[in-house]
């Protein structure tokens, strides 16, 4: 049987973005082992994907992630006696993993690879996940971004929703003010603006959501609403939050990680983009939406804090998301 090793550690959003991939390969390896090594922080968004066999989860957050817990990764790699490996990372750490592993044939970036493939111009990410799968004679086209949630989840998002009011008749809109970088997030006071229209023109129940350490930016967007709005921060694990954002009708939000799931839940998405690359990460397909100027800095180098202005979000008004958000109700 012919074991086959996919490699991408973080982000949230980007492992989201591999998806494609893994079903790509699974389909022309139909009968494979196919296991992926993520970050443990991420590893949820794959979790009952029909597509792996494994999930082999890396601590990032381990105190010796860079020997202890390197060591015992390539430990079980060596186990497992991968044949084949993609390093959807390319980087010089999964380059690593991937070359101790023991494969024989390595597909990524570097020099420690048997089938290098060097980065072509700006394209989606899916697509540069394409390139590593066409260079090893993979054919690879749908683009569509999958999670797979059980019956139970999307049970619990059910009664999670019942449990603060939320209607099942009415139209519902999900919000996602915060975002990874606080360069990224649109104006508070915006998302406030956009969730009284919704209220006021079409009776919309909206959903105000954020992470763990989001709940006071929620808290600020709610109270900057004159309509009521539900809160939903801080208490909801990734997969529980697919589910909720699943039922929502509408989902705007900030360039992170949930509007990739979004997109991988079927939602509508409308995506505001100001330092981050739209070309490689806006969501894709005709439900979709992105808002975003040109500025002489975008995109931006990732997480600086040099940025003085934030001119790229601050040019996003609330009457053009109002419009695309009207386009997609209306």
């Amino acid at each position: 049987m012919e074991k086959i090793l996919l490699i991408r550690l973080s982000s949230l959003g980007d492992i989201v973005l591999t998806t494609p991939a893994i079903r790509a390969i699974r389909a022309y390896f139909p009968k494979a082992y196919i296991a992926m090594l993520v970050a443990k922080q991420s590893a949820d968004v794959l979790r009952q994907n029909p597509h792996l066999n494994e999930i082999i989860q890396f601590n990032r957050h381990a105190n010796d992630k860079d020997t202890g817990e390197m060591l015992r990764i390539i430990r079980i790699l060596r186990q497992r006696k991968f044949a084949l490996t993609f390093d959807f990372q390319r980087k010089f750490r999964t380059e690593l993993l991937m070359y101790f592993s023991g494969a024989s044939e390595r597909v990524g970036k570097g020099k420690l690879c048997t089938i290098r493939v060097p980065e072509q111009g700006n394209k989606h990410a899916t697509e540069r996940y394409f390139d590593l799968l066409h260079a090893a004679g993979i054919p690879a086209e749908n683009r569509q971004l999958e999670m797979f949630l059980s019956k139970t989840e999307r049970a619990d998002a059910c009664y999670a929703f019942e449990e603060a009011g939320v209607s099942e008749m009415q139209l519902k809109v999900g919000l996602f003010p915060g975002a990874g970088w606080k360069l990224r997030e649109w104006m508070p006071e915006r998302f406030a603006s956009i969730g009284d229209r919704l209220v006021q023109h079409f009776n919309a129940q909206v959903i105000v959501f954020g992470g763990p350490k989001e709940t006071e930016l929620v808290n600020t967007v709610t109270s900057l609403m004159n309509a009521p709005a539900i809160p939903f921060a801080g208490t909801l694990q990734i997969r529980q939050l697919a589910a909720c954002i699943e039922k929502c009708d509408l989902f705007l939000t900030n360039d992170t990680g949930p509007m990739h799931i979004a997109a991988a839940m079927g939602t509508p998405t409308v995506a505001l983009f100001g330092p981050g690359n739209h070309i490689r990460f806006q969501p894709l397909g005709d439900s979709h939406t992105t808002i975003r100027h040109d500025v002489p800095c975008n995109p931006c180098k990732q997480f600086t804090e040099k940025c003085k202005d934030n001119i790229c979000m601050k040019k996003i008004t609330v009457d053009e998301v109002w419009d695309s958000i009207c386009q997609i109700i209306g």
